[in-house]
Order: structure tokens, then C-alpha cells, then sequence
């Protein structure tokens, strides 16, 4: 956790460095766009704002003096062109000698006060900055003015030079205070982030180690906590769903066990006497155990498939061999064929429907057995005098009611109804089945895209309703 901490110091330390250069950078590319411009606007060449000074002080080379008059070279009315300058040339006595290319709003005379403002100002000609030189020939000063297309700011700075020998040590000391402040600032903000982070990442331990207690917090991190929060509810959710699961897995392994050793006692026992070379069986005898022998093989064959369709369809490996077909049909074949059961051709079942024909595209195997399971209940789990009724009909979706008047569900049974691994606590012990029956339906019904909801109160009855969507 130290070396992690002092990473982030050092990560923080690198990003206040980081920020702080371009800030440096940033002023100083400002600096240079101010101190930049554009002296010819007929290219895209950039000189620096002192580079007219530069360029006026140069100038003085191109005037050559003719009979103590004053001339341009043409070299020098070349650079004038190029760069769209004028020129005026003046004498001591303020007067206009020789010019170039002047606007006409330029005075022909400048008093040594005009003069004096034209260099502090650069004069108040609209567009333009004027720079002006100095030339000497035969003892005599003579002033030119030189105009350029820009708008130029004069800055006139007035230093003590005494002051200015220490200016240097200024700047390092303004740097060195920013730099301090940059270091104090990254380390109280890198402890600060150091201890937040050491919170979460012990809040995420004690995650794993199941020692997490919910923690309400705001801030930057709030959005986290809330997540760990919301994680630590799910993991405790999953626990007990796990720890549920569990237990009803080992119910059902239970359940499974006593099933399977039920149907292979009289499996084992008969085929041992038949087996039995000192027994003597005669011919009725083989008969009649070969037939309890195969009534439980079918049973223990039944209820292995059982345990086959319930995992296909909880993992999604069953392909639907679904066709359009008529549901009222299929329902009256189900219940038909439980009445012609000889064990339950005497009970009560009634079958209303509203018309003769209501489509539906449906896998008939499947569905076939999920209905079967859930009219089969209400008959195996109820006496022999319940009247049960199956409904159907068709609005905007398929409705589909399978009612009794029998004995009912407890609430704490109907939770589980249709859990895999649950056999419910008031089926007869003499019944026999894997407890898979309801969940089996349940998924069946689910992957045809319908719901199933099972209503119950003890002593009054069982409503099953189904739906489907049209």
C-alpha cells in the first residue's frame, strides 16, 4: 500500500510539473505572438514588432546626398515598394526635403514638439506606425520619418537601473516560491488522494472477506461507494440465494435418492428370485413380476428424462420445433387422453372454451407436457370428488385457467412451487415424482414467450392462469 501511495505522490507531482510547463509555455507563446507581426502584407513572412526599428535605423544607408540635397537610392525605393512604405525627409529647420509615397494627410512641416511626439507616439495616422531615424552629412543632422501599414504599441518603460541589476533574482525568487507551492500543493493533495483511495481499496477487501459494512459517503468518490454499496447488497443477496439453493439442492438430491431406491427395490428383489435357480417360478409368476419389474423401470426411465429436459431448458440447449396449430385442440386431446386413464376416468374435469379455434405457434411436445403436469396435479394432489375446470379463450392475448376445488397451497408451499429442487410439504407420500413437474411447465411455458401465476388458499382451491402472446 506505501509503494502504491508513493506512486500516486509521484504520478500527482508529475501531472503539477506537467501543468505547470504549459502554463510557462503558454506565456511564452503569447509573448511571442504580441512581439510578432507582419510588416509586408504581400507575403506570409512574420518579423518581429522591432524589426521596423530595426529596418528605419538600417534605412539610412539607402540616402545619398546630392548637392547637399538629400536622394534616394533605388534600392532603397525598392525596399519602400516591397514592403508599401513612405518616406519624408526632413531638414533642421522642420521642413519637408525630399519624400516617397506620403499620404496626403502627412504634414510637409513638423516644430521640434511634433517631432518629439511623432517618436513617442508614432503619430495618429489611421493604420499606420511611423519610426523615426537620424542622418548626418557634412555636419548637418537631418531627421526621416518612415511609415508602416500596422498598428504598432510604443511601450516607454522608465527603470531604475540599480533596481534592474536585481530583477534577475526576483524572477528566480517569484519561480522558486511557485514551484514550492506547486510541491505543497501536490503533496497535501497527493496524501488527500492517497488516504481516499486507501478507503476504497479497504472497503473492496473487506468485500472479499465478507467484514464490509455499507458506508454512506459524498464527495468525489460517493458515485464509488454507492457502487460498493450496491455490490455489497448483491453479493449478500447472492449468498443466501446460493446458501437457498443449497439447501434445496440437497433436499432434492434427498428427495432424488428415495425416489430412485423406491422403484429399485422391487426392481433388485424380483430379478433376484427370478434369477434364483433353487426358486421355483412358474409362468403366471414371471408375468407378474416382469411387470412390477418393467411399471418401475419405466418410472426410474421417466424420471432421468425428467432430470434431462429440466437442465436443456434452464440452459437454453432445447431447440423449439415450433408450428402454427390450434390450442383448443391440443387441450382437448390432454384432457381426453388423462380420462381415458383408467385410474381417472371418473374424475370430474370440465373443459369451457368460446370457440372452436384459437392459433398459437407452440412446440406440441412441450407444450403438451407442460399442460399435462399442471392438469395431472390438480388431480394427483386432490381427492377423487374435486371438480376441476380448464379454461381458454382469446382477447389480446390467449388466456388459459386450470381451477380446482381442492385442498390447496399452503403460502409457504407456493413460494416454492416452482423451484427444482422443492417437493411441496403436503403432497402424499405415496405419490410418486422428482418434484420437476411444475418447474418443468414453467419453463416450458416460458420459452414459448407466456408467464404462468399460481393463486391458492388451503381448503378452497388452486387457480393457475397462463398467458401467451398473440
Amino acid at each position: 500500500m506505501k509503494k502504491s501511495g508513493y506512486k500516486l505522490i509521484f504520478h500527482l507531482y508529475s501531472i503539477f510539473f506537467i501543468i505547470f510547463l504549459i502554463i510557462v509555455f503558454l506565456l511564452a507563446g503569447m509573448s511571442v505572438y504580441f512581439l510578432k507581426t507582419n510588416i509586408s502584407k504581400d507575403n506570409s513572412e512574420i518579423n518581429w514588432s522591432s524589426a521596423p526599428i530595426q529596418f528605419t535605423n538600417d534605412f539610412s544607408k539607402e540616402i545619398t546626398f546630392k548637392d547637399s540635397k538629400p536622394e534616394l537610392k533605388d534600392s532603397g525605393i525598392e525596399e519602400l515598394k516591397k514592403n508599401k512604405l513612405w518616406i519624408q525627409i526632413i531638414d533642421k529647420n522642420g521642413e519637408v526635403s525630399t519624400s516617397y509615397d506620403s499620404p496626403k494627410e502627412v504634414s510637409t512641416h513638423y516644430s521640434p514638439i511634433e517631432m518629439i511626439e511623432l517618436y513617442k507616439n508614432a503619430g495618429d495616422i489611421k493604420d499606420c506606425t511611423v519610426f523615426v531615424g537620424c542622418i548626418e552629412s557634412n555636419g548637418e543632422e537631418w531627421t526621416y520619418v518612415i511609415g508602416f501599414p500596422v498598428k504598432i504599441s510604443k511601450v516607454i518603460m522608465y527603470l531604475n537601473y540599480n533596481n534592474l541589476s536585481n530583477l534577475k533574482w526576483v524572477v528566480l525568487s517569484l519561480f522558486a516560491a511557485i514551484m514550492f507551492l506547486i510541491l505543497i500543493l501536490g503533496a497535501v493533495y497527493g496524501i488527500w488522494m492517497n488516504r481516499l483511495l486507501s478507503n476504497i481499496i479497504t472497503s473492496i477487501k473487506k468485500l472479499t472477506s465478507n467484514s464490509y459494512v455499507a458506508i454512506k459517503k459524498s464527495g468525489m468518490y460517493g458515485d464509488v461507494y454507492e457502487s460498493l454499496n450496491l455490490l455489497h447488497n448483491k453479493l449478500e443477496e447472492s449468498e443466501l440465494e446460493r446458501r437457498k439453493n443449497e439447501i434445496s439442492r440437497e433436499e432434492w438430491i434427498s428427495n432424488i435418492s428415495h425416489d430412485l431406491k423406491t422403484p429399485l427395490s422391487p426392481i433388485k428383489g424380483y430379478a433376484e428370485m427370478l434369477s434364483d435357480s433353487e426358486y421355483n417360478v412358474n409362468s403366471e409368476e414371471i408375468k407378474k413380476y416382469g411387470g412390477i419389474i418393467l411399471k418401475n423401470a419405466v418410472y426410474v426411465e421417466a424420471l432421468v428424462e425428467d432430470l434431462k429436459l429440466t437442465y436443456k431448458l434452464k440452459n437454453g440447449m432445447l431447440i423449439l420445433k415450433k408450428k402454427d396449430g390450434n390450442i383448443v385442440s391440443l387441450l382437448k386431446e390432454i384432457i381426453i387422453n388423462i380420462l381415458n386413464n383408467p385410474e381417472y376416468k371418473n374424475r370430474n374435469i370440465t373443459f369451457y372454451f368460446y370457440k372452436d379455434k384459437v392459433n398459437l405457434s407452440y412446440d406440441s411436445i412441450l407444450l403438451q407436457r407442460a399442460l399435462s403436469n399442471l392438469i395431472n396435479n390438480a388431480i394427483i394432489h386432490n381427492s377423487p370428488d374435486t371438480i376441476i375446470k380448464v379454461f381458454i379463450k382469446e382477447e389480446d392475448k390467449i388466456y388459459i385457467k386450470i381451477e380446482d376445488n381442492g385442498k390447496g397451497i399452503g403460502e409457504k408451499d407456493l413460494e416454492k412451487l416452482f423451484e427444482r429442487y422443492y417437493r411441496g410439504a403436503n403432497t402424499d407420500a405415496n405419490v410418486q415424482g422428482s418434484g420437476l413437474g411444475m418447474a418443468i411447465a414453467k419453463q416450458i411455458i416460458e420459452v414459448h414467450d407466456g408467464t404462468i401465476t399460481v393463486d391458492s388458499e388451503l381448503n378452497v382451491g388452486t387457480s393457475v392462469d397462463i398467458e401467451f402472446e398473440i
